[in-house]
């Protein structure tokens, strides 16, 4: 076979391996901007549909590749031929991206939140209030009919001996606070009015804690309010233990005399 005849059976194959590298631009020497790796990616729109815009020397099958479907895939979601022409500025849709269902959950939302109050914050310390009653009918209780006792002398000191503070009752029904008390253990006393008498223990040992509002009550009546026996009374109770003091003493000389003779 001459040179001549080989030429030109050379030139369809060369054209034929054109057209398979390069199906739809067989005469583009163009470098596609999918070959050199400027793919630009497509963003699902409104309905997650994925569009690409065909750019200047791109194929079919090089687009296919890149978004990573087949060739048969892309014709069919375009509605393809193999022999149609793709040209730049052509959109191709790539597929589809699924969109938000009712169990996704929900966007973040600024809302507008009221700020709530703290609350008013505890710096350690409480109050001692403290109250003498006249304690009319003795019973250590405070009722309804009895007051405030005043003149009394009420303190209170720390268990390590520090005073914190005194004062002298006055009328009050509420008595006396002692504020700003550090929490702690302490020895709280009274003292009663002259001619008084206390109905009550007179000192108490209490734990203060933060916060807290301790309330103690002392009681004390008055000293004319014990009775106590008139000389009437006295006279006739020992009148009564005399004669029993004689009728004893003659018993027991009758019991002696005759223990005597019984014994003669």
């Amino acid at each position: 076979m001459s040179n001549k005849s080989k030429l030109m059976l050379s030139i369809p194959i060369v054209v034929l391996l054109a057209a398979f590298l390069n199906p739809f631009n067989l005469y583009s020497v163009e470098t596609s901007s999918l070959s050199q790796g400027t793919f630009p990616t497509p963003t699902p729109d409104a309905d997650g549909n994925i569009i690409y815009q065909v750019q200047e020397g791109d194929s079919p099958w090089t687009i296919a590749a890149v978004a990573g479907i087949t060739l048969e895939e892309l014709y069919a979601l375009n509605g393809m031929q193999p022999d149609d022409f793709i040209t730049p500025g052509m959109q191709l849709l790539l597929g589809n991206a699924p969109l938000p269902t009712a169990t996704d959950p929900p966007a973040a939302q600024l809302t507008e939140t009221a700020l709530a109050i703290p609350p008013t914050p505890v710096y350690g310390v409480g109050e001692i209030c403290i109250l003498i009653f006249e304690d009319e009918n003795g019973n250590a209780r405070l009722d309804e009919t009895e007051s405030a006792l005043p003149e009394g002398q009420i303190s209170v000191i720390s268990v390590d001996g520090t005073l914190i503070g005194e004062h002298t009752t006055d009328t009050d029904p509420e008595g006396f606070c002692f504020e700003n008390v550090d929490f702690g253990d302490y020895n709280v006393s009274a003292a009663v009015p002259e001619n008084y008498n206390a109905t009550t223990s007179m000192n108490l040992g209490i734990t203060l804690e933060a916060g807290d509002v301790s309330y103690i009550q002392f009681g004390a009546q008055t000293s004319g309010a014990i009775d106590l026996p008139d000389n009437d009374q006295v006279n006739q109770r020992s009148l009564v233990l005399g004669i029993l003091g004689v009728v004893l003493l003659l018993a027991a000389g009758g019991i002696g005399f005759y223990a005597y003779r019984y014994s003669r």
